[in-house]
């Protein structure tokens, strides 16, 4: 079996970079309703018409590509690219500490970060709700987690796919609310007329 570490086209792309080829990635989902699970990942030239490789999500390809420094072709792409990050990163902390008061947590941090002041964000925060939770050691440890995941992200935003300051937290915001967005299911209950 082939696993994404020694997959053939990492591989030739690791081998095209070093001739100087540069690669963009396409991260796009056709139908939204399905949140953050669906998507696809295609793989660019920089200049060809058409994508060298279409494959569905795969982290473990992405997070190469990310070593790699390859971008996405766009702001929206990169926004699903990082959305999707946090949830892959963040599901082993949501299963430790459960659905409910991961989600607490979660709204907890961004909202006193200041976070919510990005108006995708605090859109998002306006229509998830849920329920207080006692702010023990605990409560403390899943919060270190999330902050910790979400500084990740914003390094390799930076350090990594070399965006600049502003561009990082403009992808890392919409992310963000992406992925609450997500999390709480508030597209799919908005278009069901629950929101």
């Amino acid at each position: 079996m082939t696993t994404s570490a020694n997959h053939p086209l990492l591989a030739r792309l690791v081998a095209e970079i070093q001739h100087g080829q540069k690669f963009v990635v396409d991260v796009r989902n056709e139908d939204e309703s399905f949140g953050l699970d669906g998507y696809q990942l295609s793989i660019w030239s920089v200049g060809s018409d058409k994508p060298i490789s279409i494959f569905p999500w795969d982290s473990e390809i992405n997070e190469e590509l990310i070593d790699l420094k390859v971008r996405s072709k766009d702001l929206e792409s990169e926004t699903s690219r990082f959305a999707i990050r946090l949830r892959d990163e963040l599901a082993a902390t949501e299963s430790r500490y459960g659905n409910g008061f991961f989600n607490r947590v979660l709204v907890d941090l961004v909202t006193e970060s200041y976070l919510d002041k990005h108006p995708d964000i605090k859109d998002a925060l306006d229509r998830a709700h849920s329920r207080q939770v006692e702010r023990n050691s605990v409560y403390h440890e899943c919060r270190d987690t999330i902050a910790y995941v979400i500084g990740k992200r914003s390094r390799e935003l930076t350090r990594q796919l070399d965006y600049d300051e502003t561009s990082m937290r403009k992808i890392l915001s919409k992310a963000i609310a992406r992925y609450i967005d997500n999390r709480f299911s508030l597209s799919q209950r908005k278009q069901m007329g629950l929101l």
